[in-house]
């Protein structure tokens, strides 16, 4: 579920001992309003919040706090010009325009990394998280996102190589003002027909060696309900248990659960080539592995939330008071919220304003002892 400093492919080839290592941000004067666009202008470019190696990395996370310090410099009788600059850019503080900006970049950048060899032909993501909720902050990540790529030709580059060039122009080019791809595990998926299909076979024929289709009915109704990630999750904590890794990666298994669930669960909202929508729908529709596997949970807290059974995070309703108040507070306390959210697009934010930010509980510690047991 991550994108990290080996499997992230340059696109043109450019730089492709890339190590994950944050780069420095020129520094320009805050002497004047063409200069602070300037300096915000470079903040749409990836190679500046590398954020996704921090662990092996340290240092990345002193090189953010300068290149981050301009916010620091704006003079004040600059500040209101920025905060206007920001919303002009970014549509905040209405998130329903945001998180709509956020979905638009995605797309546009999908297409923009659409290529002779391969074209994207579906793609989406979890419509329960914020951007599906209409309540994402600009810079946000977009949860359990998805690309389907078709190859145009046979070129004999092989899939994995397509895939990863692919990838590459996503982290290129994508405005991370307004998307950011520099959050752990919430790069988009990518996989060909070709390696969906094939993965998927293999997964499937595993599934029935291991007659766990037997209790397809039992798994599926886990779909409906079960939002606890270990005990929702048993169907593929059984295929682990059986896997003796011969055929497929305990950790690729798992990560293409993950990707299979947001294609059949996920809000779709790129589709280039309707016969192959269709195809790629049937397959997983009688896919017993597609079926039952259930990593994510997506559908039933979609339905939960949808029928007003689970209330969204506190987080997104402390965020619709404060696009309601926003407008109408005074310039400096506007100025610095937004420099939390700048900073925010790596998780760099301050904790002043943690309810904004803070989920109710540890997700990741909660799909970490779901994760432990499928690898």
């Amino acid at each position: 579920m991550k994108v990290d400093r080996i499997n992230l492919y340059r696109v043109n080839n450019r730089n492709t001992s890339f190590e994950g290592i944050t780069q420095r941000m020129p520094q320009y004067a805050m002497s004047s309003f063409d200069n602070l666009k300037a300096q915000y202008e470079l903040c749409r470019y990836a190679k500046f919040y590398e954020a996704l190696d921090d662990k092996i990395f340290p240092q990345n996370k002193y090189i953010r706090t300068e290149n981050f310090s301009f916010l620091d410099k704006i003079p004040v009788y600059l500040r209101g010009k920025f905060v206007e600059l920001f919303k002009s850019i970014t549509s905040f503080p209405n998130l329903k325009f945001s998180s709509a900006r956020i979905e638009n970049e995605f797309i546009q950048q999908i297409r923009i990394a659409d290529n002779p060899q391969v074209k994207a032909v579906m793609a989406g993501y979890d419509p329960v998280c914020s951007v599906g909720l209409n309540k994402a902050f600009p810079g946000s990540d977009i949860d359990k996102a998805y690309i389907v790529l078709d190859k145009r030709y046979n070129s004999g580059v092989p899939d994995s190589e397509l895939v990863a060039r692919y990838k590459g122009s996503l982290w290129d080019n994508t405005d991370q003002r307004i998307l950011s791809l520099n959050n752990e595990n919430t790069f988009p998926e990518v996989y060909t027909t070709d390696q969906m299909f094939g993965i998927l076979d293999l997964l499937d024929r595993l599934t029935v060696r291991f007659q766990l289709d037997k209790n397809r009915d039992y798994f599926l109704a886990k779909r409906e309900y079960d939002i606890n990630p270990v005990t929702a999750g048993e169907f593929n904590i059984k295929f682990a248990q059986h896997n003796d890794e011969s055929e497929i990666s305990k950790v690729l298994a798992k990560n293409f659960a993950y990707f299979i669930e947001s294609v059949r669960d996920g809000k779709m909202i790129y589709s280039a080539d309707d016969k192959l929508k269709r195809l790629i729908e049937q397959r997983i529709y009688l896919s017993p592995f597609a079926q039952m596997s259930n990593v994510t949970q997506m559908g039933a807290h979609t339905r939960l939330i949808n029928k007003g059974i689970k209330p969204i995070k506190e987080k997104l309703r402390n965020r619709e008071k404060l696009s309601a108040e926003f407008n109408f507070r005074d310039v400096e306390t506007q100025f610095d919220f937004i420099k939390d959210l700048v900073k925010s697009v790596s998780k760099d934010q301050s904790g002043k304003y943690n309810k904004f930010f803070q989920n109710d509980d540890d997700i990741g510690a909660r799909f970490d002892r779901l994760n432990v047991l499928l690898v």
